[in-house]
C-alpha cells in the first residue's frame, strides 16, 4: 500500500532546504506520496514549485527575526487552525520535522499521523549550546514517536538522553547533496599548491583556533600553501589568531548555495574539520559531492560518515600538532587526491536518497 507522508521544514535557508528536498525527492521514488510544508520563505522555493513528484506543497509565513512575534501570533491563533483544517482528511502513515524549528512539535500536532518522525542531527549539545536552547531541543525531540539519527554511533546517546526505546530509534545515512553541485567542475589541479577550506557556521565547537595554530606551522615549511575561511557567525574571537597569517582569505557572511561552487571548485582545495566535538557535519555531504578531500577530527559521527574512515585523514580533537601533521601529508602526497576521488565516487552511490529512505518506510 502506497504510504501518505508528510515532510516539513520551516527555516529559511543553510543546508535544510535542499537536505529536505533531497529527501523528499528519495521517499517520492520510492512510491510514497509525498506532502510537503515549507516556509514561504524556503531558499529553493523555485525548485519545490516546479516538482510535480509531490502530491501537495503547501508555503507557510514563518516570518523574520524583525516579525517574529507577530508572526508567532498570527501561527497560533489563525494559520494552525487552517493547517488543521487543510489536511483533517488525510490520515498520514508519517509527519517528518527534518530540522528543528520552534513551532516544530505544535505543527506535528496538527495532522492525523501514524508516527511522528524527527531527524535527529546532533544528538549532542555542541560546545557553548545556552540552558533555553537546551530546553527547547530537547522539548522538540520527544515530540517523536521515533527518532531518525544519521549515525549509529548515537543510538545508545538517544536512549539513554530521551528515554526512547531501541526499537524506536533508527539509523538513516546522511543521503548525497546532488543539488549543491550546479556546475560540473574538476578541481584537481596541476600545480603543486594547496588550498585548505573551512567551510560552514562559525562556532566554539568548530574548533578554529586549532586551526590557526596548525596553519600557521605549515605556512612555516610551505609558503604556497593558501587558507580559505568561509562561513557566517561570530568571527571576531578569532581575528587576532589569523592577524598575521599568510595567504588567509576570510568570507565571514552567510554563504548562498550558488556560491558554494566558487568554494569547493577552487583547484586542489582540501576540507578542513578541526571540530572540538560533533555529531556529524553537513559540510561533509558537500565536500563528497565534489571529491574534496577531507581532514576531519575523530570525534563524533565524523569517521563513521566517512564510509566508517575508509574516506579522509582523521586528527585528534584538539590537537594543532595532529593536524599539522595531516595537512603536511597532504602536501607531499599530490596522489591523495586522486585516491579519494575514486573512493568518494564509489561511497556516493551508496548515499543516493532512493536508498537511504527506504530505512524511513520500514519504520
Amino acid at each position: 500500500m502506497q504510504k501518505k507522508i508528510l515532510i516539513t521544514f520551516l527555516f529559511k535557508e543553510g543546508a535544510g532546504p535542499i537536505f529536505t528536498l533531497e529527501m523528499a525527492r528519495g521517499l517520492a521514488k520510492n512510491n510514497c506520496e509525498v506532502h510537503a510544508l515549507l516556509s514561504s520563505k524556503i531558499a529553493n522555493r523555485r525548485d519545490w514549485e516546479d516538482d510535480n513528484s509531490f502530491k501537495t506543497v503547501t508555503f507557510i509565513n514563518t516570518g523574520t527575526r524583525e516579525t517574529a512575534i507577530k508572526t508567532t501570533l498570527v501561527f497560533f491563533l489563525k494559520e494552525k487552525k487552517v493547517l488543521k483544517n487543510q489536511f483533517k482528511h488525510i490520515h498520514f502513515d508519517y509527519a517528518i520535522s527534518t530540522f528543528y524549528h520552534p513551532w516544530a512539535s505544535t505543527v506535528l500536532r496538527c495532522f492525523d499521523v501514524r508516527k511522528k518522525i524527527i531527524i535527529c542531527h546532533d544528538p549532542i549539545y555542541h560546545s557553548g549550546v545556552g540552558l533555553l536552547e537546551r530546553w527547547m531541543t530537547t522539548r522538540y525531540i520527544k515530540t517523536a514517536d521515533d527518532i531518525v539519527v544519521l549515525t549509529r554511533s548515537f543510538i545508545p546517546i538517544v536512549e539513554k538522553k530521551y528515554g526512547y526505546d531501541k526499537k524506536h530509534i533508527h539509523y538513516m545515512p546522511h543521503g548525497r547533496m546532488s543539488l549543491y553541485k550546479r556546475k560540473s567542475s574538476n578541481n584537481i589541479g596541476s600545480s603543486n599548491s594547496v588550498n585548505f577550506l573551512f567551510f560552514g557556521r562559525i562556532g566554539e565547537y568548530k574548533g578554529l583556533h586549532v586551526l590557526a595554530k596548525a596553519y600557521d606551522r605549515l605556512c612555516q615549511s610551505y609558503p604556497n600553501v593558501t587558507l580559505t575561511v568561509a562561513g557566517s557567525g561570530n568571527f571576531d574571537k578569532y581575528k587576532s589568531a589569523f592577524a598575521d597569517i599568510p595567504n588567509v582569505r576570510i568570507e565571514n557572511r552567510y554563504i548562498a548555495d550558488d556560491e558554494i561552487d566558487d568554494f569547493f571548485s577552487i583547484p586542489n582545495t582540501v576540507v578542513v574539520l578541526p571540530y572540538l566535538d560533533a555529531s556529524q557535519s553537513g559540510v561533509i555531504p558537500i565536500a563528497l559531492e565534489y571529491n574534496t578531500p577531507i581532514i576531519a577530527s575523530d570525534t563524533g559521527g565524523l569517521r563513521e560518515q566517512l564510509d566508517n574512515g575508509a574516506i579522509g585523514l582523521f586528527c585528534k580533537a584538539g590537537d594543532a600538532d595532529s593536524l599539522m601533521v595531516q595537512m603536511e601529508y597532504i602536501m607531499n602526497t599530490p596522489d591523495h587526491f586522486i585516491i579519494e576521488r575514486d573512493k568518494m565516487e564509489n561511497y556516493l552511490q551508496c548515499l543516493e536518497w532512493n536508498v537511504v529512505t527506504k530505512q524511513i518506510i520500514q519504520i
